[in-house]
């Protein structure tokens, strides 16, 4: 059942995980709730603003508190970017979430419907106060997921779905670095979905750094100008980035990394900045001047086969005067703030 706001004492979570229609027409984004609970919440531009409503994907005690989550979509059948409502019997998506005991769990989202998936069975362990993150891609003639989070004792770990045309999960490249406490992790796909020879970035927070993270036919590790090397005045995450990328499927694809200031060489306290990914680099910060209140969470994501910015979102989460406040901005200087 869809609802315009949550149950009387249900408190939800920042935002964690995302997922947009290639042409920027909808959003699905997920949280979990203090009783263990996650939802999807839908917005569509058609009616934007009014158009936020959030439906209970899981009951209450289903996920660990303040679980991280990762999602993923795409169409089957179809020419690149043609933009599929999620509704579409041909769109399809994976969410991943941590269990009360620490295990991640798959949902599966097929023919307009979610179910159980088969991550489940393995009950692989991770660290809930880290990020976690998944991209898709068509590879080997299947559809393939790749999914990064951290093992219990703080490494980047890459589980593979498809991986050499085999239509099953498996245990792929364990990283050797250590992430940094309470790290997000972020994955992006910068090559069109039926490409099949994906770019991924991945961004992770290591040795008070962001460090970058590629695989173009092999992987390399990079260790980027850091925007953030304290974590101080941080309420939710010592290190809150994320990454987003845009025309994909239209052209040379435009990284940005969004993060919140820290209070320290992260820039002002609460305050959002982003900055340009190119070659390895990152630009110089700038701050983003529409800013309603502080932040200490952001997530970004952006359409494939949108328009910048307008088609660039960020879900941000703050909460500096003891109420948690859920704002979402569009790139263009829209917002919102969202009932949670």
């Amino acid at each position: 059942m869809k609802r315009a706001d949550l149950p009387s004492g249900e408190t939800a979570y920042p935002i964690k995980a995302a997922v947009i229609g290639t042409k920027g027409n909808w959003i699905r984004f997920f949280f979990s709730t203090t009783n263990g609970k996650v939802y999807m919440g839908s917005w569509d531009a058609v009616t934007y603003p009014t158009s936020y409503t959030y439906t209970e994907l899981l009951p209450a005690g289903s996920a660990k508190a303040n679980t991280p989550l990762a999602a993923t979509a795409w169409d089957v059948n179809t020419t690149v970017g043609y933009g599929f409502n999620f509704a579409d019997d041909r769109k399809r998506a994976r969410l991943f979430y941590l269990s009360p005991g620490g295990k991640i769990r798959e949902r599966i989202y097929a023919h307009t419907a979610w179910s159980a998936g088969p991550l489940n069975a393995l009950n692989v362990q991770a660290r809930s106060t880290y990020g976690m993150s998944a991209v898709s891609f068509f590879r080997d003639d299947v559809e393939n997921v790749r999914l990064y989070f951290a093992t219990p004792q703080g490494k980047l770990q890459e589980y593979c779905w498809g991986a050499f045309g085999n239509e099953a999960w498996s245990k792929c490249v364990s990283f050797s670095e250590v992430l940094q406490n309470k790290s997000p992790i972020s994955f992006l796909d910068t090559r069109t979905w039926s490409d099949q020879n994906p770019k991924l970035v991945g961004f992770i927070g290591a040795n008070n750094q962001i460090h970058d993270i590629t695989w173009d036919a092999g992987w390399s590790a990079g260790s980027l100008a850091s925007p953030l090397s304290d974590s101080s005045g941080m309420t939710n995450g010592g290190y809150s980035f994320s990454a987003a990328a845009w025309k994909v499927d239209v052209g040379t694809p435009i990284v940005t990394v969004f993060w919140c200031g820290d209070g320290g060489s992260g820039g002002s306290l609460g305050t959002l900045y982003r900055a340009s990914y190119t070659s390895g680099a990152l630009a110089a910060p700038t701050a983003i001047a529409f800013q309603q209140e502080p932040h200490s969470y952001v997530l970004a994501v952006a359409a494939t086969n949108g328009v910048p910015s307008h088609d660039n979102h960020l879900f941000a989460w703050g909460d500096s005067t003891g109420t948690p406040t859920f704002v979402h901005y569009r790139l263009s200087g829209d917002h919102d703030e969202l009932n949670l």
